[in-house]
This record gives C-alpha cells, sequence and structure tokens, in this order.
C-alpha cells in the first residue's frame, strides 16, 4: 500500500512536465485582407449612339370658308445616330449627371389627308437632326449603371403636302420634352456601353396649305411624337477615385 501510494504521488507530480512537453496547436491566423479600388461613374465623358425611332405625326388641314377639316396619320420611322457628352457625380451608389447629344435623322413617312373618304392631299413628314439636353439619375451596381433621364428635346421637323403639280411645304425646329430609362456597363475603367429606351414629344406646328394643295384648306397643323431605342459607347475620363474596399 505504502509503494502504491509513493508511485501515485510521483505520477501526480511529472504530469505537468509531462504537458508542458506535448507540442501546442498554434492559434488560427485571419486571413490577409485584398484592398481594392470601388469603381466610380464619377466624372467626364463623351461618346457615340445609334439608334432606331418610330412614331406618329398627327395631320390636320382646314379651313373657316368653306368650313372643310381633313386628317392624316403620318407614321415616320427611321434611324439616327450621333454624339453624346455629360458629367456624372456619384454619392455612394447613387449616381446623377447632365447630358447632351446631338444627331443625324433620317426619317420619314407619308399618307394620305383625308376628309371622310375624300382624299385632300398627300402629306409627307420628315426629320434630319435631333438633340437633346437631359438629366440622369441613376443606382450603380458596381460597373453596371441603372438611370432614369429626362429633358429639353430638340428636332427638325419638315411637312409637305402634294396634289398632282401642285405642293407646300413648311420646315421647323421644334422644341419639346423627352424621356426615357437605360442600362450602362463600364467595360473596363474607361469605356462602357449602354442601351437606352425614349419617348419624345417635339409639339406641333403649321404649315400654310393653299386650297390648290389641299382642297379648301389654308393651313395645316403637325403634331409629332416618337418612340426610339439606342445603343451607345463613351469614354470615361474619370473623377474622385472612391473609397478603397477591404475584402477578406
Amino acid at each position: 500500500m505504502k509503494k502504491l501510494l509513493l508511485s501515485t504521488a510521483a505520477i501526480m507530480l511529472a504530469a505537468p512536465a509531462l504537458a508542458a512537453d506535448l507540442p501546442r496547436r498554434s492559434p488560427a491566423v485571419a486571413p490577409a485582407p485584398v484592398f481594392t479600388q470601388a469603381f466610380s461613374w464619377q466624372g467626364f465623358y463623351v461618346g457615340a449612339q445609334v439608334g432606331y425611332v418610330w412614331g406618329e405625326s398627327d395631320v390636320v388641314s382646314f379651313s373657316a370658308t368653306p368650313a372643310r377639316v381633313g386628317g392624316a396619320n403620318v407614321d415616320a420611322n427611321g434611324f439616327v445616330g450621333g454624339l453624346h457628352a455629360g458629367y456624372n457625380w456619384q454619392r455612394g451608389s447613387l449616381v446623377y449627371g447632365l447630358e447632351a447629344d446631338i444627331e443625324y435623322a433620317a426619317l420619314d413617312g407619308s399618307a394620305n389627308v383625308l376628309e371622310g373618304a375624300t382624299v385632300l392631299a398627300r402629306a409627307t413628314v420628315e426629320s434630319q437632326f435631333r438633340g437633346s439636353l437631359r438629366a440622369r439619375l441613376g443606382v450603380a451596381f458596381d460597373r453596371t449603371l441603372l438611370y432614369v433621364t429626362g429633358g429639353l428635346a430638340l428636332g427638325q421637323v419638315e411637312g409637305a403636302f402634294v396634289n398632282g403639280a401642285n405642293r407646300a411645304s413648311g420646315s421647323e425646329t421644334q422644341f419639346g420634352w423627352t424621356i426615357g430609362a437605360g442600362v450602362e456597363y463600364a467595360i473596363s475603367n474607361n469605356w462602357s456601353a449602354r442601351a437606352e429606351y425614349r419617348y419624345t414629344d417635339l409639339g406641333d406646328f403649321n404649315v400654310a396649305t393653299p386650297t390648290a394643295v389641299v382642297t379648301g384648306a389654308a393651313r395645316s397643323n403637325i403634331d409629332t411624337t416618337d418612340h426610339s431605342v439606342r445603343v451607345g459607347l463613351s469614354y470615361r475620363f474619370g473623377g474622385p477615385a472612391r473609397p478603397v474596399v477591404a475584402r477578406y
């Protein structure tokens, strides 16, 4: 019994020393953070765009003496292409700015001006240039920007009326408004591609139409609206850098 007690005491005294000699597990080391620069939409940019436009011009020809009214719905469509420039500001994911564009347009369409079933003349509506000055407001998801846009629109509109050998025409630069939405994606730090839809109302104007051209008419009113889709490419000069983001 005495030997057993002495052996137990010896083992208990030696246990701490043996535990100290056992290998210890190293504490887990957290991975080093990777610092990346968040993409910024802020800054000045220029670019080019092409698109397709389709719309309708409501034509009303009328006179007081004799009292006659004729009308036509002229479907005009065609292609546009031009340049744009703008500047973006960014606060967090909110992106806002101003943009202007100028475009060559190749739109035309024609229809008969009718009073009931009577053809009074053949009306043609054409447009050769477009432009706009718009605000843009969007939400950025890193390199993807979803936005709405709207503002002032202008465009050259020409109306012509033909009746046999007789012809009358008028042309004006119309001012109206435009509104739309789009998506833009940054292909690189400087280049981005976009797709955009817009609705445009250019208002109306009058063309003098003598009775030899439109029977009984003294003037014709042309009211133009259209829809358009565009794709474009922009080069971004950049602005102040956004804060560095640490990713683990």
